[in-house]
């Protein structure tokens, strides 16, 4: 029964519309059977497994919902992957990052949580959040909850007393763990520093491990219009990797019951959730300006994109790390993005019927 429960899972996978989709799902499932083969209870696992597998059949049914969730998953927006996606942007992976000041003095776990500068920008950005809150640098390093009595200079300390300093190294803690759940991580950390800066002991650029297979550009070439794909090839080492780089030449994306339009749709909804950052020291090139408009999506406020210092430190060089839209393909009900290039032909009707229209002469005065 659980064998014939697998190889079904394992069917229903085959007919996802990426290789990458795919190799996902077949991946967590092979995973999730060899985790709870000798279980004593197997009937809650097989419940769930089910319940995994209608899913699957939904989503080659051509059900929405299901389909995005799958996406969303796929690519790092929620579940575990997308924890193991911000663990690069954290404190604890930057080496030798200065640590905050202790709030209670002499207890070492009163520190408040550090922001290196690239989960500054993710935390002080619009883009890359599921909420529409923005908060300013000085926001994060000291949240608005933070009553004015916690300033023991103010008024309020003066006439009530000091503020609990446990109190405040909580409010820190939770203000932390509420901004990092909302975060929508980049899948790669692009940087403009040279070679002889990323060797640097100050100078660190997080990396997911996902650089070297570009995904942006895969999925770029699945929302745009006509991606093509072929079965990956078992002879060609290349074609074994999680994410193609290239598109294939043989093949139509689609899903069982929708069309590829619909499909490219999908994708560039997910492209709507994929921030990019660029991370580069604050003495390199400056060919962006430190703050750029964005424009409004997926109901937020217009917004700006903001390149954030980490904590000042005269002694250490800093670096700033911007977060700006993915791609240009974005999808949102706000601002619907074009679904097909013109064709030469129309252009040329376009022209022929500009020039063709009659030019107005003013009559001259006499």
């Amino acid at each position: 029964m659980a064998l014939a429960l697998y190889r079904s899972i394992l069917r229903e996978a085959g007919y996802l519309p990426h290789p990458y989709v795919q190799l996902f799902v077949k991946g967590r499932t092979k995973d999730y059977f060899r985790t709870h083969r000798n279980a004593q209870d197997p009937s809650k696992y097989l419940k769930r497994a089910r319940c995994e597998l209608r899913k699957l059949q939904r989503i080659n049914a051509g059900a929405q919902k299901p389909f995005m969730r799958l996406l969303w998953y796929t690519f790092g927006r929620t579940g575990a992957f997308r924890r193991e996606l911000i663990k690069p942007h954290f404190a604890e992976s930057y080496p030798n990052f200065p640590k905050r000041e202790a709030i209670i003095p002499g207890v070492e776990e009163s520190r408040p949580p550090s922001y290196p500068p690239t989960l500054l920008a993710l935390v002080t950005s619009a883009i890359s959040k599921t909420t529409d809150k923005q908060y300013s640098a000085e926001e994060v390093l000291n949240p608005r909850k933070l009553p004015e009595r916690a300033d023991p200079t103010s008024e309020e300390a003066r006439l009530l007393g000091p503020f609990s300093l446990r109190r405040k190294k909580n409010i820190h803690r939770r203000f932390f763990v509420e901004q990092t759940d909302r975060i929508l991580p980049p899948l790669a950390v692009s940087s403009s520093a040279t070679t002889a800066d990323q060797t640097k002991p100050d100078i660190f650029i997080p990396s997911t491990g996902l650089e070297r297979w570009n995904p942006m550009e895969m999925l770029e070439i699945l929302a745009s219009p006509n991606p093509m794909y072929s079965p990956p090839s078992r002879s060609k080492p290349e074609d074994r990797l999680p994410l193609s780089p290239t598109p294939r030449k043989s093949g139509h994306l689609r899903l069982g019951g929708r069309s590829s339009r619909w499909l490219r749709r999908r994708y560039r909804e997910l492209l709507a959730s994929i921030p990019t950052m660029k991370v580069r020291t604050a003495d390199g090139p400056q060919g962006e300006e430190d703050e750029q408009p964005t424009e409004k999506i997926k109901g937020k406020k217009p917004m700006r994109n903001r390149s954030i210092q980490s904590i000042p430190n005269p002694e250490r060089p800093t670096t700033r790390a911007q977060v700006a839209w993915s791609s240009d393909l974005v999808l949102s009900p706000d601002k619907p993005g074009p679904l097909r290039s013109m064709t030469a032909r129309e252009l040329q009707w376009i022209r022929d019927a500009e020039l063709s229209k009659p030019v107005a002469v003013k009559k001259s005065s006499k």
